[in-house]
C-alpha cells in the first residue's frame, strides 16, 4: 500500500499516515495545523521535528497526543538571534515593535486583525510572550503590539487564567 502524499507525506493530527503502523515527522510530514489556514502544512525546522518526535513517542507509549504545538523557529546569524513564533507567511498586516536601528526589534504579523506570527531579532522576551499569546489565542491589537510600553507578559498571564 502506498502512502498519501500532498506536499509531503500526509498525516493526521497524531502524525500517523494512512497506514496506522507508520508515522511521519519533520520536513516530510504534511500535517493539520491549527495555526495554518490550509488543511495541512509542512514545517522545515529542527524544533518542529523534535516536537513531533515527542508527540509520536507519546502516542507509541499509549498516551495518544495530537500535535498542536505553536510553530517556532530560531537561528543565530553572527550577532543576530532571530526567533519566529507562528507562521509569518499567512499574515496580511505587520507592526514593528522597537526599532531596527538598535538591532533589537520584533515584527508582529496579523491575519484578519488576529495575531498570527512574531519575528524577533535580539528580543527573546518578545518571542517567549509571542509563543504563549499564540498558544492561548490572546487578543492583541496592532496598536498594543506596536507600543513598547504595553505589557505583553500581563496579557499572556490574563489569558492563562
Amino acid at each position: 500500500m502506498g502512502l498519501a502524499v500532498l506536499n509531503g507525506i500526509t498525516v493526521d493530527r497524531y502524525l500517523r499516515t494512512a497506514d496506522a503502523s507508520i508515522f511521519a515527522i519533520g520536513d516530510c510530514a504534511s500535517h493539520p495545523n491549527r495555526f495554518s489556514p490550509e488543511p495541512a502544512c509542512r514545517l522545515e525546522s529542527v524544533q518542529n521535528a523534535v516536537d513531533q518526535a515527542r508527540c509520536v513517542a507519546s502516542t507509541i507509549a499509549g498516551k495518544s497526543r495530537a500535535y498542536e504545538t505553536v510553530p517556532w523557529f530560531w537561528t543565530e546569524q553572527f550577532d543576530a538571534k532571530l526567533q519566529i513564533a507562528g507562521l509569518p507567511y499567512i499574515c496580511d498586516e505587520y507592526v514593528l515593535r522597537g526599532t531596527s536601528a538598535t538591532g533589537a526589534f520584533s515584527v508582529f504579523g496579523f491575519r484578519n486583525q488576529t495575531l498570527a506570527a512574531v519575528e524577533s531579532v535580539n528580543r527573546p522576551v518578545d518571542h517567549i510572550h509571542a509563543r504563549k499569546m499564540l498558544e492561548v489565542a490572546a487578543e492583541l491589537t496592532q496598536s498594543q503590539a506596536a507600543d513598547p510600553s504595553f505589557d505583553l507578559k500581563a496579557l499572556t498571564r490574563q489569558n492563562n487564567r
